[in-house]
């Protein structure tokens, strides 16, 4: 077969359904579902689409095997599509880059992160939402690096585009809460910066300008660990009731 589109559009939406109600047995079926699609009907642009949301998927669910095939075979097709300078192939690098870093190779990581960043220079992004998240994780592996300095350059610099933009107070808590983490790690002595870093979070996830969805939900999740290392369980805790309700009431 060969020449045959898949809907890619559809396949995100399902694929979005399981994320909104942490169903990650079904987001698996879907994926692979959609890759058998796409690799029988030839199409190779949604082959794509489906292997990037893979990467993710798997290493959300921390299966390095197959998070690091799906990525290879992803930025095989970034090359062949002739996508390395494109917004398309910035994306794909992104994800990459996240995986790399997740499963401890931030050199490595560190190189797409730059490719992706060359791209969205070149197409003159740089205050987009998407620049705001390869800024956001490209901090987050140079923090893990101990460049302690140009991890908060870049995490300051996501904040402001994200306030910039606006609806994204969940991203700038995310945001908030590592530079907490990154203010610790370089001075175990800076409790009141680490407080107030807290304090500006907790105040973004409380904030009207967030809807209350399955995206609010991780994000949530992903904070909760965080306020509880910081001793402050009440709110960790309020975080965990607040995002297994969204769950479960979007079931």
């Amino acid at each position: 077969m060969g020449g045959t589109q898949i809907n890619t559009t559809r396949f995100i939406s399902k694929l979005d359904e399981c994320f909104n109600k942490n169903d990650m047995k079904g987001a698996k079926e879907c994926i692979e579902f959609w890759e058998k699609e796409a690799t029988e009907a030839g199409d190779e642009r949604s082959l794509l689409t489906v292997l990037n949301e893979a990467v993710g998927y798997y290493r959300r669910t921390q299966k390095r095997g197959k998070a690091t095939a799906a990525m290879q075979k992803s930025l095989e097709l970034v090359e062949k599509l002739d996508l390395t300078r494109t917004l398309s192939g910035a994306t794909v690098y992104i994800n990459s880059a996240t995986t790399l870093s997740f499963f401890g190779q931030e050199e490595e990581g560190l190189k797409l992160y730059e490719k992706a960043e060359e791209a969205y220079k070149q197409a003159n992004k740089t205050q987009s939402f998407e620049y705001a998240a390869l800024l956001n994780n490209k901090a987050g592996t140079l923090n893990a690096m101990k460049r302690y300095d140009e991890a908060e350059k870049d995490w300051l610099e996501a904040i402001e585009i994200l306030k910039e933009i606006g609806r994204h107070a969940g991203e700038i808590a995310i945001s908030l809460v590592m530079l907490a983490h990154l203010t610790f790690d370089r001075d175990d002595t800076a409790y009141e910066k680490t407080e107030a870093l807290l304090d500006e979070a907790w105040d973004y996830i409380n904030s009207d300008d967030q809807e209350k969805d399955g995206n609010y939900a991780y994000v949530l999740r992903k904070c909760a660990p965080s306020f509880d290392y910081f001793q402050r369980p009440d709110e960790a805790q309020a975080m965990r009731e607040v995002a297994k309700e969204i769950y479960e009431g979007n079931k």
